[in-house]
């Protein structure tokens, strides 16, 4: 991915991984028509590896879901300074100007209503793959019953 996604952490207390991006980036229009993605994580200490699996949703300033709105701003609040910076400055990818003035634009302090360019994503997991190497994996599955609740299945593999 071009940007970096920023802020990853929980939606409230669901396991919805939720992280941030920037809207301009070319990745906003593939999850669109593609919202299946990855995230992976590794741990070169303990030699493990996470890598979560689902469908992502964004929100963005003209989301539908008045809740998943305050999620965004909650998520926009909670982010330093110099997060909220990088969504001021001029899209990620462009050519770079000599002029710095493009860089010194105001920066929306907290409780100011978020930049059109920032984006919560939300990610709904379906699917875990643990490696510890050199010897260990296993993925996890879940499917939604008809009730709504989700079962997990577990299947060791090779590494």
């Amino acid at each position: 991915m071009a940007a970096p996604w920023r802020s990853a952490g929980f939606h409230k207390e669901s396991d919805l991984v939720t992280f941030t991006t920037d809207t301009r980036t070319y990745k906003v229009e593939d999850i669109k028509q593609h919202p299946w993605a990855e995230i992976c994580w590794y741990f070169p200490e303990t030699r493990e590896q996470f890598r979560l699996g689902g469908n992502l949703e964004l929100v963005g300033e003209d989301h539908p879901d008045k809740s998943m709105l305050s999620a965004r701003q909650e998520s926009w609040d909670s982010m330093s300074r110099n997060g909220r910076a990088w969504f001021s400055w001029p899209a990620s990818g462009r050519t770079r100007e000599p002029d710095s003035a493009e860089f010194e634009k105001p920066v929306p302090d907290r409780g100011e209503k978020a930049l059109p360019s920032f984006a919560l994503a939300i990610m709904d997991v379906d699917t875990v793959d643990y490696i510890r190497l050199p010897d260990f994996r296993i993925c996890y599955s879940s499917a939604v019953g008809s009730n709504g609740s989700r079962s997990w299945t577990e299947r060791e593999l090779n590494p």
